[in-house]
């Protein structure tokens, strides 16, 4: 069987922001990696990115260079500079061959923390420098797919940022697990699912420091790379079916990104609990209450519309399969971020408890249905 991942990503880099590709009225605030005791950083607004240590702190593993040179971080691994900021497309080609993986979907590094910026025009105009620089460099490219960013503060931006990211032949646009401090079940964002939907692209949840309300509870990043990081997929999952936005897009494809697959069983557990009692007693007392969705939780995942990644180490992936189905879970690499495993797939492939048909269903076809690829 071939490997499709589902989900590997680049490391942003001073040519992702060049004047090919960003807004010329933002050129004299362009995005600079400043380099700092063998790290590196992005600086935006004045402000630097990373931020590991404080409040509101993350680890993004962007940039991974300071004049041609790589950082402490981006030393330790074994992808080349080249195939992590893509400059040679060659040599992430030759990374995926040794790893056994035949088609790569790309996501960003930069974008999983938010706010990058207050500055919504500018910060709009990032992402589809963003979004023109992978489209570009990835045109034509038959192992190499992506997917485009956008800015939900900015949702007539973000409308047309969709239709951009189509004509640049993206498969798919990614959002984190809240829209800042707000849920994605926000009437405010109806127009960029409609847009999504239009154009039959996937919509992807990824994981990221999302939520500033809760990114800003904590000041040492190994929490807030558990809770901060991973609680706003299932946040996402939450309001999304909660909030009626499947019933608006039935046909919407949309895959849960990075988070594993052993928070499934826990929230649709609690969906399921809350609904019948919500149903069948609070919403006579309280007609308010009542829920907004249509359908009891599981039967979006009957849709099969819904996907999930999952670890190949998942402890629980059996029970997973038989709950949601083989033909809605997919494998991500998430090469060349610095805590993924390589050959993973190798591993998932050596599973006893996991039929064949399931790996090949997890390596392969599930995600050629999920993003429309051939």
């Amino acid at each position: 069987m071939r490997v499709i991942d589902a989900d590997g990503h680049v490391e942003e880099n001073p040519a992702t922001f060049s004047d090919k590709y960003l807004d010329p009225a933002f050129r004299s605030q362009r995005p600079r990696v400043i380099g700092m005791d063998g790290l590196a950083y992005w600086m935006i607004d004045e402000q630097l990115f990373p931020r590991r240590v404080g409040r509101g702190c993350h680890n993004l593993g962007t940039p991974v260079s300071y004049d041609g040179k790589p950082t402490k971080h981006a030393a330790r691994k074994p992808d080349s500079l080249e195939s992590m900021e893509l400059s040679d497309l060659n040599a992430r080609l030759k990374i995926m061959d040794e790893e056994d993986i035949a088609v790569q979907v790309l996501y960003p590094t930069l974008f999983l923390a938010y706010p990058l910026s207050s500055n919504v025009p500018y910060m709009s105009a990032l992402c589809s420098s963003y979004n023109r620089w992978l489209g570009d460099r990835l045109s034509g490219n038959g192992r190499l797919k992506w997917v485009g960013v956008v800015n939900l503060d900015d949702i007539p931006g973000a409308v047309r940022a969709v239709h951009e990211a189509k004509r640049l032949g993206a498969v798919g646009m990614m959002i984190l697990g809240t829209a800042g401090d707000r849920l994605l079940d926000h009437p405010s964002l109806l127009p960029f699912y409609e847009a999504v939907a239009e154009e039959k692209l996937t919509l992807a949840v990824h994981v990221g420091w999302a939520c500033p309300s809760i990114n800003n509870l904590f000041t040492h990043i190994y929490p807030s790379g558990v809770i901060a990081f991973l609680m706003p997929v299932l946040m996402g999952f939450v309001s999304l079916i909660s909030g009626g936005v499947l019933d608006r897009f039935p046909n919407l494809r949309i895959v849960f990104l990075e988070a594993g697959s052993l928070w499934i069983h826990f929230m649709l557990d609690r969906l399921e609990h809350r609904f019948k009692h919500s149903t069948k007693n609070l919403a006579h007392v309280v007609s308010e209450t009542a829920p907004k969705e249509k359908l009891p939780p599981m039967d979006y995942v009957r849709r099969e519309t819904l996907y999930f990644s999952a670890e190949v180490e998942d402890a629980l992936l059996p029970q997973v399969i038989e709950l949601v189905g083989e033909g809605q879970i997919v494998f991500g690499s998430d090469m060349p971020h610095g805590d993924r495993e390589r050959f993973a797939a190798r591993e998932l492939r050596e599973r006893k408890d996991i039929s064949a048909a399931a790996k090949a269903s997890i390596l392969e076809k599930n995600a050629l249905r999920l993003y429309g690829l051939t």
